[in-house]
């Protein structure tokens, strides 16, 4: 396990590699004075030798997402492609920015809300209920 972090910034990554992922972390803040190691987190990712291991962005502790955010994501589904790139568990500021912006459109994300939100559906509860719902997508070409 990876971890990057500094007391000047409220940014926190943590990896970790599994056989078939490479899971990154992210939590607290993430705009333009604190997305440098997140930029190179992916950087690094894509300079893995095993190019066909997934590169899993866990999105579930961030606190805020700014446009420095979309620049990242963007580049990194440049990089490393939107098959090998996924999205899991986005905060609610996540979710709210990727679906004003589209981007939930142009990227694989999972989510535990998701199935929430589809049982609160087959319950008869509403979208009030507190679930944001975000469904997984697939990526766009």
């Amino acid at each position: 396990m990876h971890s990057t972090g500094t007391a000047d910034y409220d940014l926190r990554l943590t990896s970790r590699r599994t056989d078939h992922a490479l899971i990154i972390t992210v939590s607290g803040d993430i705009d333009l004075d604190t997305v440098e190691p997140l930029q190179y987190a992916l950087s690094s990712a894509h300079s893995d030798p095993d190019r066909s291991r997934t590169v899993v962005l866990d999105l579930s502790a961030v606190s805020f997402a700014g446009t420095s955010f979309i620049n990242v994501l963007l580049r990194a589904r440049n990089l490393l492609g939107a098959e090998r790139l996924r999205i899991t568990d986005p905060s609610l500021c996540v979710a709210r920015l990727m679906r004003m912006t589209d981007l939930d459109k142009y990227f694989t994300i999972d989510t535990k809300m998701a199935f929430a939100s589809t049982a609160a559906t087959t319950t008869g509860s509403s979208a009030a209920s507190g679930t944001w719902p975000l469904a997984r997508t697939g990526p766009q070409r």
